[in-house]
């Protein structure tokens, strides 16, 4: 397993993107620190702060465990600014309210910030159309 911050946030997307849950698991036991905080967007239903890599394990796991796609689906990475202990992702996904068949074919740029030690501290989400999600998730509910 890599210590260079960009090659870990490469590890991550794969993982999310191949729905490899042990290698997305064993990424977190090794890389994320206890306390990481993970902060998607306010304006979405979902939006707010996860604590915690136990929490964070418990979501993803859930995630990737649904027999439909749920959130952010067929993720590839646009680019990567590597700051050394901060890492900014380009991503483009389809992504899908839950119970939704429909995809938003949307992005995000996702701030990570690593320790001294290479641990990840914190991952700050800015979604492009958060709109567009919201609307998805409310249509959803309606259905």
């Amino acid at each position: 397993m890599t210590n260079n911050p960009a090659d870990v946030v490469r590890e991550f997307y794969r993982a999310i993107a191949s729905k490899d849950a042990p290698a997305l698991g064993q990424l977190l036991l090794d890389r994320f620190a206890s306390d990481v905080v993970v902060t998607w967007p306010e304006s979405l239903p979902y939006g707010g702060t996860i604590k915690g890599a136990t929490a964070l394990s418990a979501l993803f796991g859930r995630m990737l465990a649904a027999p439909d796609p749920i959130g952010a689906d067929r993720i590839e990475i646009l680019g990567l600014v590597d700051g050394g202990n901060q890492v900014a992702a380009e991503l483009k996904f389809d992504w899908y309210a839950p119970g939704s068949e429909k995809a938003i074919h949307t992005g995000a740029l996702e701030l990570w910030r690593f320790s001294d030690d290479g641990s990840v501290l914190e991952i700050r989400a800015y979604y492009w159309d958060t709109a567009a999600c919201k609307a998805a998730m409310f249509a959803g509910r309606q259905q």
